[in-house]
């Protein structure tokens, strides 16, 4: 019986030394293992063995920024955020300013953190704050306002490098708020309902201004379009008057072509009544052609309106020799006087 409870008591030992041994961590975090003081390992997520009263957890619990609901021995490896105090700080045109800051950090190597350093959150504090003291003082205000993905890069930077030794990475650093004086914040508000006025009315001096431009071009075009209409009018005037000229000077010429046509006719009838008498009388041939000289200059001239030309021939002989008598008889009388 004393056998029995002596291997019962050895298995209950054995049990206990191995369920001491046996360490679980959850996932995102890490648990600092020492033997006899002195670090040995660190131990991810999951199941872990150690040596039973030689190897023991180190408390962490300060390394976290929020340790609620952590155990006091693990670290969390979750990237975390430090809202840093508001920081008074004074830029290079001696401007004060409070800036409200955060910091998102993430523990990358749990024993450096826990060595290296003896307060984590304390110090990223208050590195923190002095390294934007650093980075506003080499600014002036306007800068400091308007470039704050700037001052961001700069302070992550300089963070980061920090930090490194203690196993920790800055991922990223936001300025929430900067909040210049009171007197100064006032001047800064009229300042920008000046601006905002004047671009309003820049707005709307630019909208009369291509009110004014369109106006102009609309009157523009209507003088173009009524000077090529009257341009187009002349155009079509003077070619009717070309052509009006044109048909009266072709009238005319048709009317002279007649003219001389009939002239034509005239002489050769003369020629042939002429031939068939001898050819005697030179004088009433003369005469003839004077007749017809003036006749074709009354033409030329427009004096004459109307012509009398014989239809035929014999008529035209007739005339010629009508003419012919009568100058004969005049000569008769000349003769007897």
């Amino acid at each position: 019986m004393e056998e029995l409870y002596i291997i019962l008591a050895i298995t209950f030992f054995v049990i206990l030394i191995v369920l001491k041994g046996i360490k679980q961590v959850s996932q995102g975090q890490a648990m600092i293992i020492e033997r006899l003081g002195k670090y040995v390992r660190t131990l991810d997520s999951g199941i872990n063995f150690i040596i039973p009263f030689l190897d023991r957890k180190r408390v962490v619990k300060h390394l976290n920024y929020k340790p609620d609901g952590l155990s006091i021995y693990c670290v969390d490896l979750r990237e975390q955020v430090y809202d840093i105090p508001s920081q008074a700080v004074i830029t290079r045109d001696n401007i004060s300013l409070t800036v409200d800051t955060l910091i998102f950090y993430q523990i990358v190597e749990p024993h450096r953190a826990l060595y290296e350093i003896s307060d984590l959150i304390m110090a990223i504090r208050e590195l923190s704050k002095t390294t934007m003291r650093n980075v506003f003082g080499e600014m002036d205000l306007d800068a400091s306002l308007s470039s704050r993905d700037v001052v961001n890069q700069r302070l992550r930077t300089i963070l980061d490098e920090a930090t490194d030794k203690w196993g920790v990475k800055i991922l990223r650093v936001e300025i929430q708020d900067i909040v210049p004086p009171a007197d100064l914040k006032e001047d800064m508000e009229r300042q920008m309902r000046a601006e905002r006025t004047r671009r309003q009315e820049v707005t709307i001096a630019e909208g009369k201004k291509q009110a004014a431009i369109l106006e102009a071009e609309g009157v523009k075009q209507s003088l173009i379009l009524n000077a090529q209409g009257e341009s187009e009018s002349r155009i079509m005037k003077a070619e009717a008057f070309k052509t009006e000229k044109i048909l009266l000077a072709q009238g005319e010429a048709e009317s002279i072509q007649l003219v001389q046509q009939a002239k034509a006719i005239g002489l050769d009838a003369v020629r042939k009544v002429y031939a068939e008498q001898g050819g005697s009388n030179n004088l009433l041939m003369m005469e003839v052609l004077r007749s017809q000289n003036e006749i074709a200059k009354d033409l030329a001239n427009g004096t004459s309106q109307k012509i009398f030309l014989p239809t035929e021939a014999a008529g035209l002989f007739g005339s010629i020799k009508g003419i012919q008598e009568l100058l004969s008889t005049r000569d008769s009388l000349a003769d007897q006087s």
